[in-house]
């Protein structure tokens, strides 16, 4: 690779088909390319934008962070039915912009999940261009899981076929987890391209409490000093929050005082999910905004991250791992997503490896022990998740892999 394309000055086209506008996108996309951006990479950004959520104070504060660093940003719109068409008629789109971008000068094509990889391995071939395939999990797999689609279906076959090609044919590739990178190694997808496993990755610092933040959303949520567990995120298809509602019930009866908190946007749902509950009264629903969370993860002792035990769950990296552990909380996890088994013995880590009273019991003794030294179970948390989850360690991760890349080019 040239001296001079070694970093300052490449130009990397960047595909997401999530919005920057989102949480997702201001938690997961946002950030690592201000931060890749803020090292010298120059990027230009084609994101697909929902109309519920790409507001002009949310568009002029992501223009603001991009034009901070040198970034542009092309938004497009996002298409939601007829799914098929709406999402054929978003790749063409996408395709035809990222040639015309790319006709002004690109060195890489960066395509962050399988919709924007379609875009990227054309527009890649007519521009005569690298482009990387960033993995953020198995579409067929996800669509057969949550019980849309039979594995003996065409459209099974058919996204499972195209999700293999995007794999060979692109120059590099990303994985969330180590887990599905060995996987589709065995499988002998890739023979010599480079990789890298880059699980998702938070600003460590933004997620430390502000002083006082604490006590003040304990008291407005009347805790006072009782322990307390939080879970943080939607309540998708994959998220058991019945599970975690069970494992809550059996905690308490461990952990004397123990609370459970629930900040989602979904809060209607978990609301209704709550009702019903014999501790419904020591349970806590909020939704709030993402600017707030570090001060009610703060607030929290543990945190819980239940997902359905099914083989597309191999490939996920939940972010709310390193929200949680930066903010100096323990993680009560499933063994079966991602790389989380990876981590047992942690202090910071416990595991409930089945959805029954007798692991949920084993669990929460486990918990129990861990909360009577709080201040050496926060350093343990921060500690992890400066190991594992940390948003530097992503950046040099995708720089060493943008740098492989280059110098495999023509």
């Amino acid at each position: 690779m040239d001296a001079e394309r070694s970093a300052a000055g490449v130009r990397v086209l960047y595909l997401t088909y999530n919005g920057l506008t989102e949480p997702l996108g201001r938690r997961q996309v946002l950030p690592y390319v201000v931060g890749l951006a803020a090292r010298g990479w120059r990027f230009t950004v084609v994101s697909f934008e929902k109309a519920e959520t790409a507001d002009a104070e949310a568009r002029g504060q992501v223009a603001a962070e991009l034009e901070r660093v040198g970034g542009h940003w092309v938004r497009k719109r996002y298409h939601k039915r007829p799914t098929l068409p709406a999402t054929a008629f978003d790749v063409a789109s996408g395709i035809a912009t990222a040639v015309r971008l790319g006709g002004r000068g690109v060195d890489l094509i960066h395509a962050r999940s399988t919709v924007p990889a379609l875009m990227a391995s054309v527009a890649a071939r007519l521009l005569r261009v690298p482009w990387i395939f960033d993995v953020r999990g198995l579409v067929a797999e996800e669509y057969a899981d949550g019980g849309h689609w039979s594995r003996d279906g065409l459209l099974f076959r058919l996204t499972r076929d195209a999700e293999n090609r995007l794999l060979r044919s692109a120059r590099g590739l990303v994985f969330l987890t180590e887990r599905i990178r060995e996987e589709f190694a065995r499988q002998g997808a890739w023979p010599g391209k480079p990789t890298a496993v880059i699980p998702c990755a938070v600003d460590t610092d933004a997620f430390v409490a502000p002083p006082g933040g604490r006590t003040r959303v304990r008291s407005a949520l009347d805790l006072g000093d009782r322990p307390l567990l939080v879970y943080s995120g939607s309540l998708g298809s994959w998220y058991r929050l019945r599970e975690m509602l069970d494992f809550y019930d059996v905690a308490a009866r461990e952990i004397e005082g123990l609370a459970f908190l629930i900040v989602s946007p979904d809060e209607q749902k978990a609301r209704g999910l709550v009702a019903d509950h014999p501790r419904a009264a020591h349970i806590r629903v909020v939704r709030a905004r993402p600017e707030q969370m570090p001060e009610y993860l703060g607030a929290a002792d543990a945190g819980l991250c239940f997902l359905g035990d099914h083989h597309s769950k191999a490939a996920s990296s939940p972010t709310k791992y390193g929200e949680y552990l930066a903010a100096g909380l323990a993680v009560v996890t499933n063994p079966w997503t991602g790389d989380a088994a990876r981590l047992a013995g942690d202090p910071a880590w416990i595991l409930v490896d089945a959805f029954s009273p007798e692991a949920y019991a084993a669990a929460a003794t486990e918990l129990r022990r861990r909360l009577e030294g709080p201040d050496r179970l926060r350093q343990d948390a921060r500690a992890l998740a400066q190991r594992s989850f940390s948003m530097e360690d992503a950046l040099d991760r995708y720089e060493g892999l943008y740098r492989r890349v280059l110098e495999t080019a023509p």
